[in-house]
């Protein structure tokens, strides 16, 4: 896994410092080495050596992982009216020094349009001029509600091959400036990404609206048992990809937090236990999940942030996800943040991570320069 390129001033810097600490350690190493003992056996007094010394190996921690910054955006364009503010967003996070690269949620067209290939490949290519990197999530717009009458009546799982072969075919993300990632491709999932910038691990899965794609009105042609089964199979592959994530957090070089974005709101979303569009008692779409999730911060035992959109208003909080398992602890351990979409146009949500922090993550919602079109 590969990480954003790091900047060569930033670089220079790190350098220099490492070596003026490096010094420092060699000059404070034989005074530490001597220690000092209580004689009645009480634990080993602390000297200003060590102090120092773990001063300055959080010194050299912070400079090999700086704070950094992303920009969370989602559920945008909606109509061809909202091309032109995202063309004004993606202009501003350009323009930005403390932006690294942007995080686009889902849904690149609204719940209505048509899901043709021509707007979909107009609305990649829009997010494809940006210069810095975009990692694109896929959201439900783009394929799990394709079956509507408004959106052409498609096939749902060929609209999703066709989205696979426009964005995920190579391990990178899209924009100018983009950067290598891994991919489930074993499991035929491309679309869910892994990379670590530093000491951050992200990870990002395919979790539409509509339930988790569970929503299944009669213009969708399917049985429930194969709505069922396609979303186990998904399913199944989030949880092996979350199980290889793990992995790493057995190694020497473990990641320090990991950020896990999706598209569907899985707790103020479309989860909910009736169906509007059949009346029928149905399943929470999102519990698999976040049961997982949970699961996952138990396992690494490090900070969580949950990124989405689907209800395209921006949030930043630390749920209670009791009912899913979660102790007091690993509550402690869970953020969610969601972005800001359709018809809030003129918005966008700042994450910035400082690596290795007990509480490492913060987002702020930026509004955008007087002169936005939105």
């Amino acid at each position: 896994m590969t990480s954003p390129t790091i900047n060569m001033r930033h670089l220079l810097n790190v350098r220099h410092t490492i070596a003026l600490l490096g010094c420092l350690l060699w000059a404070v190493g034989p005074v530490l080495a001597q220690g000092k003992t209580s004689n009645d056996g009480e634990a080993q007094s602390v000297s200003p050596a060590k102090v120092l010394l773990e001063k300055a190996s959080e010194q050299i921690q912070r400079l090999l992982n700086p704070p950094f910054s992303f920009a969370l955006i989602g559920d945008q364009p909606y109509n061809p009216s909202q091309e032109k503010a995202l063309d004004a967003i993606l202009k501003e996070l350009d323009s930005r020094s403390d932006i690294e690269w942007i995080l686009h949620v889902g849904d690149i067209k609204g719940g209505s349009e048509l899901c043709t290939d021509g707007l979909i490949k107009h609305r990649l290519n829009q997010l494809k001029k940006t210069q810095k990197a975009l990692v694109l999530v896929p959201g439900d717009n783009e394929w799990t509600d394709c079956h509507r009458d408004s959106n052409g009546s498609f096939d749902p799982q060929e609209r999703l091959t066709f989205l696979r072969k426009q964005v995920y075919t190579k391990p990178l993300t899209l924009g100018k400036a983009a950067f290598k990632v891994r991919q489930q491709t074993a499991l035929g999932f491309p679309e869910h990404f892994m990379w670590q910038q530093g000491t951050t691990l992200f990870v990002t899965l395919n979790i539409p609206g509509s339930n988790n794609d569970l929503v299944n009105p009669s213009s969708r042609g399917l049985r429930d048992e194969e709505v069922q089964r396609l979303f186990n199979i998904r399913q199944q592959a989030v949880d092996a990809w979350l199980a290889e994530a793990e992995q790493l957090f057995k190694k020497d070089d473990a990641p320090t937090e990991t950020v896990i974005a999706f598209q569907g709101d899985p707790l103020d979303g479309s989860g909910t236990p009736f169906s509007m569009d059949r009346m029928l008692v149905r399943p929470d779409g999102y519990e698999p999940l976040m049961k997982r999730l949970v699961q996952f911060a138990a396992n690494t035992h490090r900070p969580v942030l949950i990124a989405h959109g689907d209800t395209h208003r921006y949030r930043w909080d630390q749920p209670d996800l009791s009912k899913y398992g979660a102790t007091p602890e690993v509550n402690a351990l869970i953020y969610r943040v969601e972005g800001w979409g359709h018809p809030f146009t003129n918005q966008w949500v700042k994450v910035t991570v400082t690596p290795g922090k007990s509480k490492p993550f913060l987002a702020e919602s930026i509004l955008m320069h007087a002169d936005n079109p939105n």
